[in-house]
């Protein structure tokens, strides 16, 4: 099997979409996710603690935990 530049990305990208989330990452893309509920909804307690950028470039994955007061 030839394996390209475009396919060890797309798999990448997979990888990413599949894994992440499972890590309790979130994916702030173009339409911002449910980051606006940091601050104006239900999880004005919690708070960013990582971010790494995406595989494509153009988003961002979040780590979000419960604030320590």
């Amino acid at each position: 099997m030839m394996v390209t530049t475009a396919t060890r990305r797309i798999l990448a990208l997979r990888r990413e979409q599949r894994d992440m989330p499972r890590q309790g990452w979130e994916l702030v893309g173009e339409g911002g996710g449910r980051l606006w509920e940091l601050v104006r909804g239900g999880r004005w307690n919690c708070r960013i603690v990582d971010v790494r950028v995406a595989a494509c470039g153009k988003a961002l994955w979040i780590r979000v935990e419960k604030a320590k007061c």
